[in-house]
């Protein structure tokens, strides 16, 4: 069997089973909230600006994840830097789908398994699927000025 296959399964198996696509979207959406909601209160307890998902306040969610990188800030928060980079996704895709047009939320069928569904950002063409689109951040930017988030969305923003 080709090894691609066996890593698209291994993902499959994180995610949670629907009985219908109703049923998927409608969690996909309360997981979105829930998201959201952790992520302003972790900024409102560290004393971050109001996070009004304007594409400037992405410096703010990258420049409060690398502060909580930089003093582990996790534990106060009592969160994991993963659950972080999932709410900074979230976050991230709330700010694209509010300023770019022809970007939106989707839920679609996972290929490997028919009760399986997952979460996408959609933009023109093409989609990423992941709930997850900064998985180990601090390791894929150069230093915390790049400002890799609003750069992206900047990216995003042009193609489109």
């Amino acid at each position: 069997m080709h090894e691609s296959f066996h890593i698209e399964e291994e993902y499959g198996r994180s995610l949670p089973e629907f009985e219908t696509e109703f049923e998927a979207i409608a969690y996909y959406y309360d997981y979105r909230q829930e998201m959201l909601a952790t992520l302003f209160d972790a900024a409102e307890y560290l004393r971050i600006r109001e996070l009004d998902y304007s594409p400037e306040s992405l410096y703010d969610v990258e420049n409060l994840y690398f502060s909580c990188f930089r003093t582990n800030g996790w534990k106060e928060l009592q969160l994991t830097i993963r659950e972080f980079e999932m709410m900074m996704s979230i976050y991230f895709g709330e700010v694209v789908t509010r300023h770019i047009s022809q970007t939106d939320w989707t839920v679609k069928p996972y290929p490997f398994d028919e009760k399986k569904y997952v979460l996408g950002l959609k933009r023109g063409q093409h989609t990423d699927f992941s709930t997850n689109l900064f998985e180990d951040h601090y390791l894929s930017v150069k230093n915390e000025e790049e400002q890799y988030l609003y750069n992206r969305f900047k990216r995003i923003e042009e193609r489109i």
